[in-house]
């Protein structure tokens, strides 16, 4: 990790008595939620090239392995939602629960401030999600990150937890009534709220034994650097995995950009108007590996810019992972171990489900995408109760920012037609 430099930010998280959360849709409006943020200050230091090489590896080999688990269907990630959720949690870890979110977020001894720098470094990108329009993306690209901490009324949380991380992850803390059945709500406006409408529910539905709940949100929205011109998108085919062809709205412009070619693979890096590009890989066959990603990156990094004749489909992809089943195959299996090394959290603290909603919306003028992250918490223990390039056949790309490498969405277009 680079050596940090600049100002020390000094953001007063506020104590405040009680705030509501407007519920999203039709019926009554959940019961307001009191907050019990600590006082603390943010610890992120202001550093325009602030960059972490581990923390940019680790989220290129979660990109692959999330991308995998949408089974070869039409899939969106966010490995970044994923990490600093995850970093959320180490702030309570122990033991072989910390070594093993480290190794997979490429955090180094927590990486309490690597985040926080990260935190500190992205909010240069920060803007108002309620005014994003998927037809219309920001012309300066836009990045908010939210993170909170929702907790069953009146159960005993480390205060410990709660203040680091409000101070290296500006996070805020609700009270939820997970007992009473009541939290959904909730952390459906939430969602909504933070993802300026772009998601509206919450990944999954917290059991009424469900003690804590951490939720990491990423919204993104900007526009192409080159914005392809609507009268130029006409129908045309595409070819599926299986061998069918399908006619769906192509995209088409002459441009300069890097592209290069590997072993079995094709790649191109789309710019965005400042700091972000899409990287698009055309595989010879079957999905990119991780391998191939980094051989990707590390080839666009040297790559210069040719005039390319770019063709390629507008999408839309919405997408739901449970990820609990997948923990032990990301390295994260003793999370769910009520001995694995919480107890920072609280006492008896195990992870009894993960999952992530994420939506993204590519089309001629940019990219809107979002994504939300959910970590719920349960106690082992008795609670209190509670060139030319075409892109017309299955390929993958991932939104990174450009100067650390960190991949914010991930995923893959098996038939933009879905």
């Amino acid at each position: 990790m680079s050596a940090r430099r600049g100002s020390r930010v000094a953001v007063l998280v506020a104590m405040v008595a009680i705030v509501a959360i407007g519920a999203g849709g039709c019926g009554s409006s959940p019961k307001p939620a009191e907050r019990l943020d600590p006082q603390v200050d943010f610890l992120g230091v202001v550093n325009a090239d602030w960059r972490d090489d581990a923390m940019a590896d680790a989220s290129v080999r979660l990109a692959t392995e999330l991308v995998a688990l949408g089974e070869g269907a039409n899939v969106v990630v966010s490995p970044l939602s994923l990490q600093l959720a995850l970093a959320m949690l180490r702030e309570g870890a122990t033991g072989r629960v910390a070594d093993e979110i480290d190794a997979a977020t490429g955090l180094s001894d927590g990486g309490s401030q690597a985040v926080a720098d990260l935190r500190a470094m992205l909010a240069q990108f920060e803007g108002d999600v309620s005014t994003i329009d998927k037809d219309n993306p920001p012309e300066s690209p836009l990045v908010h990150i939210a993170d909170s901490v929702f907790v069953q009324p009146g159960f005993p949380v480390e205060e410990t937890f709660l203040e680091r991380v409000a101070a290296y992850h500006l996070a805020q803390v609700f009270e939820a009534d997970f007992a009473a059945g009541n939290a959904k709500p909730l952390l459906d406006a939430w969602v909504k709220e933070e993802t300026g409408g772009l998601l509206t529910e919450a990944p999954t539905d917290p059991p009424t034994d469900t003690r804590v709940v951490l939720m990491d949100a990423v919204t993104f929205g900007a526009s192409w650097a080159s914005p392809f011109a609507a009268e130029a998108t006409s129908d045309g085919p595409f070819t599926l995995a299986e061998g069918s062809v399908v006619d769906v709205p192509m995209m088409r412009q002459m441009l300069s950009a890097a592209y290069v070619e590997g072993d079995g693979w094709t790649a191109i890096e789309l710019p965005y108007t400042e700091g972000f590009a899409m990287r698009i890989v055309l595989p010879d066959d079957g999905p990119v590996t991780q391998g191939q990603w980094v051989a990707v990156r590390d080839a666009l990094a040297g790559a210069g810019t040719s005039a390319v004749s770019l063709t390629m489909p507008r999408w839309e992809t919405d997408a739901t992972l449970d990820l609990t089943p997948a923990l032990a195959a990301l390295g994260l299996g003793s999370l769910t171990d009520p001995q694995g090394g919480l107890d920072g959290v609280f006492a008896g603290a195990f992870v009894s489900a993960v999952g992530q909603g994420a939506t993204i919306t590519v089309a001629e003028k940019g990219t809107v995408a979002a994504a939300v992250t959910q970590i719920g918490m349960q106690a082992s223990a008795p609670a209190p109760p509670d060139l030319e390039l075409r892109l017309d056949r299955p390929f993958e790309y991932q939104v990174v920012e450009v100067g650390t490498g960190l991949v914010l969405f991930a995923g893959r277009v098996v038939d933009p037609s879905a």
